[in-house]
């Protein structure tokens, strides 16, 4: 089964290339930032490449001001230039991945990461195997019983409890049956620069933009703006559940039916993960986010047949990436939580750990206007 689809931004998307880029890189005037394509800069008349050099090497150098003692426009050395509100001045900002062209795209991997999330959650909370759901919190208790490691290592809890929704390994995976491609590049236009705030839990229960000391958690990042269309295609490959390739593989019949029906699925748990957010802003007065929830929830719930939700790339959170809320939530919860935090050294630094966890976010702001949630995408099929 191939369907090709089409992907809509609802927030402003992330997805990063594992660069970062700064002053030197680019500039800033009247309310766009332009990325510098220094050859073009280095073969002008104008440039005393000796001279450039040196001045590079200092922290206050600035492209605006070389282009203006040297009689340069600095529009003809751009490569492309996007809508910034606000001058990130030396705070580097986090690239975009791009195809040829600076044209930004979204990996299938990323689409597919945020599905194989949503089907976790499925199989782990399905009436039809509570031995997943037994087996992935007697794993959870065990690494729990096990204490804090003498140094602090990356740990993976959740890989063995995906072994056991999923296959034993990666030849066994379920997901091998799931193919996603790349979207469609966009033009470069259709990126933007914005400051992404980490806002957190004060003591006093108000959520605000997080700074210690001099240092302000904000980030400045390239996204793919809101209400933009690129198209994907997902494929399930119907061979791998013939019934030799499916014994071999050791596929059950829920797994298979589960990966099926991945469109109600990722509506739902998306639903599920929308209420929980608005319940969070709205409990801490966070309003303008809290109603963007409201709005999100409406949205999800009008969706036509086949169509789905969700949260990806950078910024999305703890919540949208984990699945642990299914052993630690409710009283009859297998899995206690405050005992996960202290294993695995989650939010080290609260001084009361009963309090709400996680009690940070990502929100993009303007000044101090927060507008937004990063990552929240519509997915509907296109039909011939």
């Amino acid at each position: 089964m191939k369907q090709k689809y089409k992907l809509e931004t609802i927030t402003p998307v992330h997805i990063g290339s594992g660069e970062t880029v700064n002053q030197i890189d680019g500039y800033y005037t009247n309310g766009r930032w332009s990325r510098i394509d220094l050859d073009k800069v280095l073969t002008h008349p104008n440039t005393d490449i000796n001279t450039l050099t040196s001045e590079m090497s200092q922290r206050d150098f600035r492209w605006t001001d070389y282009f203006a003692r040297n009689s340069m426009n600095g529009a003809e050395f751009s490569t492309y230039s996007l809508l910034c509100s606000q001058s990130p001045e030396t705070t580097e900002i986090r690239e975009a991945i791009k195809s040829v062209g600076n044209r930004p795209y979204i990996p299938g991997s990323s689409i597919k990461g945020a599905i194989r999330t949503a089907l976790l959650s499925d199989l782990i909370n399905s009436d039809e195997n509570k031995k997943l759901y037994n087996d992935s919190a007697k794993h959870l208790n065990r690494e729990i019983d096990k204490g804090q490691p003498q140094r602090r290592r990356q740990e993976y809890p959740a890989r063995q409890i995906e072994n056991l929704a999923f296959g034993r390994d990666p030849n066994h995976d379920l997901l091998r049956a799931l193919q996603v491609s790349d979207t469609e590049p966009l033009e470069s236009d259709a990126m933007a620069i914005e400051t992404a705030w980490t806002v957190t839990l004060k003591h006093n229960n108000e959520l605000v933009q997080k700074i210690e000391g001099n240092t302000e958690y904000k980030n400045f990042v390239e996204v793919i703006q809101g209400v933009k269309a690129l198209t994907f295609t997902l494929k399930i490959d119907d061979l791998l559940f013939r019934e030799q390739e499916k014994n071999a593989l050791n596929y059950s019949n829920l797994q298979e039916k589960t990966l099926r029906e991945l469109a109600d699925v990722c509506k739902f748990e998306s639903k599920v993960l929308m209420q929980d957010e608005q319940a969070f802003f709205e409990d801490f007065s966070f309003t303008e986010i809290a109603n963007l929830y409201d709005k999100f929830i409406n949205l999800n719930n009008s969706l036509t047949d086949g169509a789905f939700m969700l949260q990806i790339g950078w910024g999305t959170g703890y919540r949208a990436n984990t699945v642990t809320a299914s052993f630690t939530e409710g009283e009859e919860a297998p899995v206690d939580m405050m005992d996960l935090r202290e294993r695995y050294r989650l939010d080290r630094k609260r001084s009361n750990p009963h309090r709400e966890f996680p009690k940070t976010r990502r929100i993009l702001y303007r000044g101090q206007n927060p507008i937004a949630p990063l990552g929240w995408v519509k997915i509907s099929p296109i039909m011939d």
